[in-house]
């Protein structure tokens, strides 16, 4: 028998194989594959951003969230090519021996899915414990643990469950040795059903966490929008369950378990952005700091060239207008130190130099971080009052 030319399932009535141009979902791979890594790319570079050049340290959080995006990449490339190769298809459009290829490279997506995805899950909660945690150890601190613990084992089971899933391993991909195996669809379903729990409670964990701390309404609600996106996952982790009894159900498995995989990649994709969203505050304010240091250099330079007197009037007042001049310099001088006491430019000095590594910015915190912004907003509104005045006393002397 040639396993090249034998259909991997029956077809069903009136359908024949077609091993050369079958239907397939490989726009869907492709668009979805696509859109992941580069929303999964965009937020962990931003994240490294703020953790290398404004934070300037690195935690256990951000590591799990860099080793979870590598994981990522290498699933999706793994899942790209066994579908091109015709996971993509329905099963009786793939043969035999295309089948058994493909299980051989299934069974190790397998064991890439559960620390991938425990590395994205671990990465919001250590997130989650060190911002709403930071040098307490309440109720919320010892759930947060719990749930970190639980999760680990969790998902280090699921990893052994998918190693030792047949032994030897050939026969999952070749049932013709000799050996035993465990239902892989079945075990496919119970991870399904935990891993919505786990996303379930990691959206509603830091809700409970949020609703402790004291601060307004408004706050709290703006605060849990950060980790609000969390319900994409939930949602994905529901369709993902539907497929998985799909499969149990229905025979055709590499066209339903195609399906099954782009909802995988999508939601450690959607967890990866959720941990990464609390650094975004920290890059807003940073550059919009920068901003404001660029505005106020910017008139500084502008005072400078409006303090001198225009090259063709002094060219022409020459002979006849070098103490006016001076005296009017002189004047200019008076004024900025009359303006300009030792607390004005002691405030404007520290806007002007405030490194990155003063910004402190906690989830709990965020009132006082507006209050300082606003602080912040007074301290230029003061600096360009200066100014104007300063320039209205030129002004005044020369005329």
């Amino acid at each position: 028998m040639d396993i090249n030319s034998i259909p991997a399932l029956e077809p069903p009535e009136n359908v024949e194989p077609n091993f050369v141009n079958p239907p397939t979902l490989m726009r869907a791979v492709i668009g979805t594959s696509v859109t992941v890594l580069t929303l999964s790319f965009l937020f962990v570079f931003a994240r490294m951003f703020v953790k290398i050049h404004i934070v300037r340290d690195h935690h256990i959080e951000d590591w799990l969230s860099y080793f979870a995006l590598a994981g990522l990449a290498t699933y999706t490339a793994i899942l790209i090519y066994i579908e091109n190769y015709g996971f993509a298809r329905h099963q009786w459009d793939v043969s035999v021996a295309q089948f058994m290829h493909i299980m051989y490279y299934l069974s190790v997506l397998y064991c890439i899915y559960s620390p991938v995805t425990m590395a994205a899950k671990l990465s919001v909660l250590f997130q989650i414990k060190r911002i709403f945690t930071t040098g307490a150890r309440d109720i919320v601190y010892w759930v947060i643990i719990a749930s970190i613990v639980a999760n680990s084992i969790f998902y280090t089971g699921l990893f052994f469950s998918y190693v030792f899933q047949c032994w030897p391993r050939e026969r999952i991909w070749d049932m013709n040795v000799p050996g035993n195996c465990i239902s892989a669809t079945s075990s496919n379903l119970v991870s399904g059903i935990l891993n919505l729990i786990s996303d379930i409670e990691a959206l509603l964990l830091p809700a409970w966490a949020i609703w402790h701390l004291k601060m307004s309404i408004k706050q709290k609600l703006a605060a849990f929008a950060v980790f609000g996106v969390g319900s994409i996952a939930c949602f994905i982790g529901s369709v993902g369950i539907y497929l998985r009894v799909e499969v149990l159900e229905k025979s055709d498995f590499t066209w339903i378990c195609t399906q099954a995989a782009l909802l995988v990649i999508s939601e450690i994709c959607i967890v990866i952005i959720v941990g990464c969203l609390p650094m975004l505050p920290r890059l807003y304010h940073y550059q919009r700091r920068r901003s404001r240091s660029g505005a106020i250099s910017a008139d500084k330079g502008s005072l400078k060239n409006d303090s001198h007197e225009p090259s063709s009037l002094a060219q022409s007042n020459r002979s006849s207008g070098t103490r006016d001049n001076m005296k009017k310099h002189n004047t200019l001088g008076g004024s900025l130190a009359k303006y300009m006491s030792p607390g004005v430019t002691a405030g404007i000095t520290t806007l002007a130099t405030r490194t990155s590594d003063e910004e402190q910015f906690e989830l709990r915190d965020y009132a006082a971080y507006v209050g300082q912004a606003s602080g912040s907003n007074r301290s230029v509104n003061r600096t360009e009052g200066i100014w104007k005045t300063t320039v209205v006393e030129q002004t005044s002397s020369t005329s």
